[in-house]
């Protein structure tokens, strides 16, 4: 990753994560989730959006960091994944916004390839502020295979 992001940082399952927010539409509270019968394990269900209908994914479940509990002050992160294909929009559902912070490239560090938990293929890095790791998700790597499920 070379460039500086602008990164929404979160929390979930004790952890701490960032993603860009050049990915991030809105992030709102979580209510009325309609449930997908026969959907995959990780989506959670689906939420009705100003008249559109997106899916709504358990982030954790998705990248290996087990099922996210759900409680009153559960958000959602409404990303816009841009690929070649299209574009999809999916929620992830996350325990709680921290912040929106400017990171250089020159902060950003490789991520550790393993023992971390959880999928590291879905980071772009880690990065480290005052008191807090914080592992830089890339919404295209999470969401790599339903991006590729667009070009069939």
């Amino acid at each position: 990753m070379k460039n500086d992001i602008h990164g929404l940082l979160f929390s979930l399952q004790k952890e701490f994560f960032g993603i860009s927010v050049e990915n991030v539409l809105r992030v709102i509270n979580l209510e009325n989730l309609i449930r997908i019968p026969k959907a995959p394990e990780f989506i959670s269900g689906a939420i009705n959006l100003e008249g559109n209908v997106v899916p709504v994914v358990d982030l954790a479940k998705k990248i290996d960091l087990g099922k996210t509990p759900i409680h009153d002050k559960s958000k959602v992160i409404i990303l816009e994944i841009n690929n070649d294909e299209g574009d999809i929009q999916v929620g992830v559902i996350i325990d709680d916004v921290l912040d929106v912070v400017h990171i250089s490239s020159s902060e950003i560090q490789a991520p550790p390839l393993e023992n971390m938990g959880f999928d590291t293929n879905t980071l772009d890095g880690m990065y480290k502020s005052n008191e807090h790791f914080y592992m830089i998700l890339s919404a295209k790597k999470i969401f790599k295979r339903e991006l590729a499920e667009l070009v069939q």
